[in-house]
C-alpha cells in the first residue's frame, strides 16, 4: 500500500515542467502538446465549453455519416425485394456471394487505409472516401449481371472499409476515456438509425413507377445523397486540435489537455516494429479479432434479413416496413447500452455480454417455432437488433484500450480483417437449397451470438487480471512515487509509448 508520505506541490509541479520541456514529444500535436503538458490545468466549466464545441461540431458527423455508410451497405437487402435479384439474373449462391464479395474488397483495402490515416490528414481522407463510395453505389443501377454487380460491390467495400477505423481514431484523438464510451455508442447507434431511415426510404422508393426498375432509385437516390455529405464532411471537419478553425490557441490547448489521461496521446505518424510485434502477441488483442468474427458472422446473416421476413408470407412492401421494428430495437439497444456504459463503471465487456442474450432468444424462436406461426417468428427478427452492442464494445475498447500508434493500426487492422472474414463467411451459412427458412445460416447466427458472449468473458477476465497485477506492483510505494509516476504516464501517452509499457496504463472493462 502507498505511503502517508505527502506531496510537495511546488516540487512536483517543477520536475514536472522540467520533464515536459525537455520531452521528445513524437505526437502530431507537437507544440501543442508540450503547452498541454506544462500549462496549469482550467477550471472545469472552461474545459466543459471547449466539450461541447467539439461535440456540437464533429458528432454529428460521424453519426450521419454512420447512418449513410449502413444505409448504403446494406442497400443490397433493401433491392433484394424490388427486383435486383431477377434483373441481374442471380441464381443459386450469386446473391450470397454479391453480398460477401463487398467484404473481400474491405478485406483487401484494410491494412492499407489504416496505414494510409496513421501517415495522413484522417478527416480529409474519410471525406474523400465518402465521396467516392457514394459515386461507386450510384453505379450499382448500371448493373445487368452477376460479373458488374460483383465488380461494384467490391470497389464499394474498399473505399468503405476505412470508414469504422477512422472514426475509432477520431474519437480517442477528441474525447476522453470516459466520454469515448458514450460518444462512440452514439455515432455507433446511428446505424439503427440508418436502418430505420433507410426502410422507410426504401419503402418510399418503393411506391416508385416509371420505366426504370424500382431498385435502381435506390442506389441513385441514395449515392447521390452521400456525395453531396462527403464533400460537407471533407470541408468541416478537422483533422486534429491542431488544425482546427473554430477553436482559439488556448482552446485547443485545452483540447489536449482533456485527453492527457488517456494515455494514447492524439496521433503519431511513426512506424515502430516493437508495436507490431506487441500487437499480434497481444492475448487481448487476439481475442479482440475473434470477438468481431463471431459477431460478424452474425451481421453477415443479416443481408438476408428481408427475405427471411418476406419468406413469412409477407410482400414487399410489407417487408419492408416490417424491418422498422428491428431497427427500433438497434437505436434503442445502442443508446441504452451507452447510456450505462457511462454510468455504470467497468462495465462495458458484461453490457455487451448481456446484449448477446436477446439474439440468442431470436433465432430460437425463428428455426424452432411452427412455420405458421410467422407473427411469433418475426419477433425473433426483431430480437436480433441488439447484436450490433457486441461491435460497438469492441470499437469503444480498441479506441481506449490500446496505447501506442503502431500498435493501435495494427490491432485495428486484426480487428477489422476478422470482420470481414465474418461477414465473408456469414451469408454463405444461407443456401440458396434452405430457402425460405434458412435454418442452417439461422444457426450459424446462433452459435456467433453465444461465443461472442463467451468471449467477452474471457476478454474481461483477460483485462482485469492484468489492471490487479499492475495495481500490485504500486504497494508500499509513497504518494509523491505515485503521482510521480502518474504524470510520467500522461507524458509517455505523447511518446507513443504502448499500453504495455505503460504500468499506469489501465484498462476499462
Amino acid at each position: 500500500m502507498a505511503s502517508e508520505k505527502q506531496t510537495d506541490p511546488e516540487s512536483f509541479a517543477a520536475a514536472h515542467d522540467t520533464k515536459a520541456a525537455g520531452l521528445d514529444i513524437k505526437d502530431e500535436a507537437g507544440d501543442l502538446a508540450a503547452r498541454a503538458l506544462t500549462t496549469a490545468a482550467v477550471d472545469e466549466e472552461t474545459a466543459k465549453e471547449v466539450r461541447r464545441k467539439i461535440d456540437m461540431r464533429i458528432l454529428p458527423f460521424l453519426c450521419i455519416t454512420y447512418a449513410l455508410q449502413f444505409i448504403d451497405k446494406t442497400s443490397l437487402g433493401y433491392s433484394s425485394v424490388y427486383g435486383i435479384i431477377a434483373d441481374n439474373h442471380l441464381q443459386g449462391q450469386d446473391y450470397s456471394w454479391a453480398s460477401s464479395i463487398f467484404y473481400f474488397g474491405y478485406l483487401i483495402a484494410e491494412y492499407p487505409g489504416i496505414a494510409v490515416i496513421q501517415r495522413f490528414p484522417v478527416a480529409k481522407f474519410l471525406g474523400v472516401n465518402v465521396i467516392l463510395w457514394g459515386a461507386i453505389l450510384m453505379t450499382t443501377a448500371a448493373c445487368s449481371s452477376f460479373g458488374g454487380l460483383a465488380t461494384v460491390r467490391f470497389f464499394l467495400g474498399m473505399v468503405e472499409s476505412t470508414i469504422s477505423p477512422g472514426f475509432v481514431a477520431v474519437t480517442g484523438i477528441w474525447w476522453t476515456r470516459q466520454e469515448q464510451a458514450g460518444r462512440s455508442a452514439l455515432w455507433i447507434s446511428f446505424l439503427g438509425v440508418g436502418s430505420f431511415v433507410g426502410t422507410l426510404l426504401a419503402y418510399g422508393i418503393g411506391h416508385i413507377q416509371s420505366a426504370l426498375s424500382t431498385w435502381k432509385y435506390i442506389y441513385l437516390i441514395l449515392g447521390a445523397v452521400t456525395v453531396v455529405w462527403g464533400v460537407l464532411f471533407t470541408l468541416f471537419v478537422p483533422d486534429s486540435p491542431a488544425s482546427v478553425k473554430w477553436l482559439s490557441e488556448d482552446e485547443k490547448v485545452i483540447a489536449v489537455q482533456r485527453v492527457i489521461e488517456n494515455k494514447t496521446g492524439t496521433k503519431s505518424r511513426r512506424f515502430v516494429k516493437d508495436q507490431v510485434v506487441e500487437a499480434i502477441t497481444d492475448p487481448a488483442v487476439i481475442v479482440l479479432g475473434l470477438i468481431s468474427f463471431v459477431n460478424a458472422i452474425a451481421s453477415g446473416g443479416l443481408a438476408f434479413g428481408s427475405l427471411i421476413i418476406q419468406g413469412f408470407g409477407f410482400s414487399a412492401l410489407q417487408t419492408t416496413l416490417l424491418n422498422l421494428p428491428l431497427s427500433a430495437v438497434q437505436v434503442v439497444a445502442q443508446l441504452g447500452s451507452g447510456f450505462l456504459t457511462t454510468r455504470l463503471g467497468n462495465s462495458r465487456l458484461i453490457i455487451g455480454s448481456v446484449a448477446m442474450l436477446p439474439p440468442i432468444i431470436g433465432t430460437v424462436l425463428i428455426n424452432q417455432l411452427e412455420v405458421t406461426n410467422r407473427w411469433g417468428r418475426l419477433v425473433g427478427v426483431w430480437l436480433l437488433g441488439s447484436y450490433p452492442v457486441g461491435f460497438m464494445i469492441i470499437l469503444g475498447l480498441l479506441s481506449t484500450n490500446i496505447a501506442g500508434s503502431t500498435k493501435r493500426s495494427v490491432a485495428s487492422g486484426w480487428v477489422f480483417v476478422c470482420y470481414c472474414v465474418g461477414q465473408i463467411a456469414g451469408p454463405q451459412f444461407f443456401q440458396s437449397t434452405d430457402a425460405p427458412s434458412y435454418h442452417k445460416g439461422i444457426l450459424a447466427m446462433l452459435c456467433g451470438f453465444c461465443l461472442n458472449l463467451a468471449l467477452n468473458l474471457v476478454l474481461r477476465f483477460i483485462y482485469a487480471r492484468e489492471n490487479k497485477r499492475r495495481d500490485q506492483t504500486l504497494e508500499g510505494k509513497s504518494e509523491y512515487e505515485i503521482a510521480e509516476m502518474k504524470r510520467e504516464s500522461e507524458l509517455q501517452g505523447f511518446e507513443d509509448v504502448t499500453d504495455k509499457s505503460n504500468v499506469m496504463f489501465r484498462y476499462a472493462l
